[in-house]
């Protein structure tokens, strides 16, 4: 399993990249000017929103910057950053794209991105930015000796458990050191027929059909595995770890304990129903519940398998290659770790954010501003308390990956073929996709 290595075994040097000439800090007193383009993922009025917001803030700072937004389609991460390459091949070429980690490797090796080492190791601003990030962050943006991004917000994976649910059943709250018997356990005795109808209507646990990241990830990185080997250049999607963490969902699946797998929407509605006791996401879901006016929920780490681990993926504003004025886009790209932006992302007890701060000491805000819930130090604590924290794998082919490993998920999860077969077709799948 793959140690998240520090800045220092990482290498912040600027002779080892090929930046573009000029490409540095720029001297603030001089006063920006220029224009910017923004591609993002449009998945929602959200989305467009906290563009928006990012766009007009720093032109307000800048007011000799213009930045429009690109909004690209997709219905998750891969399918956008397969539309993003459509959009570039078709001759729109956007200074700065957002991305999330499973994109880096994509934009990176096909020479997209501008490493920002020599930003990092120039400008007077970047020592504090750095001190103030967990390393793990800035390591979920590194693609070999190169830091692609300033990651701008992130998110992990922990268990949202719905409180009322657990009171109703009479069943403890999870505690921070469970195990997966202790997980199976509870996950039982929260699943009922409530009707009377002979079938269970309320669920122990449910996970997401389309994602990976909320989905088996989780449960194969505490089984001591992931999908891909460490440097992400072959699969290994049939590995004992992999077929451990499968097998356990199956059972749960097979003992109506869970739910059948399901968009994460439908996920958000039957948590705040009562027919879902428990799943799996990151602060994202609690801006939905807020602002729902549903506050009778809490989270929990994962429980431990053959070792404790947290999942991590962070979104952050990468320079392409095709921006005219890298140095314009890096100070967009400080920008948005800047401690206003930054402070923003905590939001209010009633209409939170759907990120972690990456900045460590906005983080801490949040707990103390009493937004829900009671456990959010867990949030941010995850990237420090875990012995080892696994980035989210980000093979070049990221949306292919994502569509094979969900397309044979699907056939397991519906009993159609064993979880053994099920993997080694997945993994010889993968073999064409990711290389091995």
């Amino acid at each position: 399993m793959k140690r998240v290595r520090t800045l220092a075994a990482v290498g912040v040097v600027a002779a080892s990249l090929a930046i573009p000439a000029g490409a540095g800090a720029q001297d603030p007193s001089d006063g920006l000017s220029g224009s910017l383009s923004i591609a993002y993922w449009n998945y929602g009025p959200a989305a467009e929103v906290g563009n928006q917001v990012i766009a007009d803030g720093f032109m307000a700072e800048n007011p000799g910057v213009t930045v429009t937004l690109t909004p690209i389609a997709g219905e998750n991460w891969g399918a956008y950053y397969a539309n993003l390459a459509t959009t570039i091949a078709s001759g729109q070429r956007p200074d700065i794209a957002f991305t999330a980690s499973e994109g880096i490797k994509f934009l990176a090796q096909n020479d997209l991105v501008v490493p920002i080492n020599e930003f990092l190791a120039n400008d007077p601003e970047a020592a504090a930015l750095q001190a103030d990030i967990a390393p793990a962050l800035l390591q979920s943006f590194a693609y070999g000796d190169q830091i692609t991004a300033l990651p701008y917000g992130w998110n992990n994976m922990i268990v949202y458990y719905n409180k009322a649910v657990f009171d109703a059943a009479g069943v403890a709250y999870p505690s921070v050191d469970w195990t997966w018997a202790d997980f199976r356990e509870t996950a039982q005795q929260l699943t009922a027929d409530t009707d009377g109808d002979g079938n269970n209507d309320r669920y122990g646990f449910a996970w997401a059909s389309n994602e990976i990241f909320p989905g088996i990830l989780p449960w194969v990185a505490n089984a001591g595995g992931n999908l891909v080997n460490d440097d992400v250049s072959a699969p290994t999607a049939n590995s004992p770890e992999v077929v451990e963490a499968v097998t356990f969902l199956k059972g749960l699946l097979d003992d109506g304990i869970a739910a059948t797998p399901s968009p994460m929407g439908d996920i958000f509605t039957g948590f705040q129903n009562g027919s879902i006791a428990m799943f799996g996401a990151g602060r994202w879901p609690s801006a939905t519940f807020l602002n729902n006016g549903f506050d009778d929920w809490d989270i929990q780490y994962y429980p431990t398998g053959t070792t404790r681990q947290t999942v991590a993926g962070a979104g952050a504003y990468a320079i392409l290659r095709s921006a005219p004025d890298p140095n314009l886009a890096w100070e967009l790209q400080k920008y948005t770790v800047s401690e206003p932006v930054q402070d923003s992302l905590i939001g209010t007890p009633d209409a939170p954010r759907d990120s972690i701060p990456t900045l460590r000491s906005t983080a801490g805000k949040t707990v103390a501003a009493g937004i829900p819930p009671a456990n959010g130090a867990i949030f941010y604590g995850s990237v420090d308390d875990y012995p080892t924290l696994t980035p989210f794998p980000a093979p070049a082919k990221y949306s292919e990956y994502e569509s094979t490993v969900l397309r044979n998920l699907q056939l397991i999860f519906a009993g159609e073929v064993p979880v053994q077969e099920g993997l080694d077709t997945l993994q010889s799948e993968l073999v064409a996709v990711v290389g091995g």
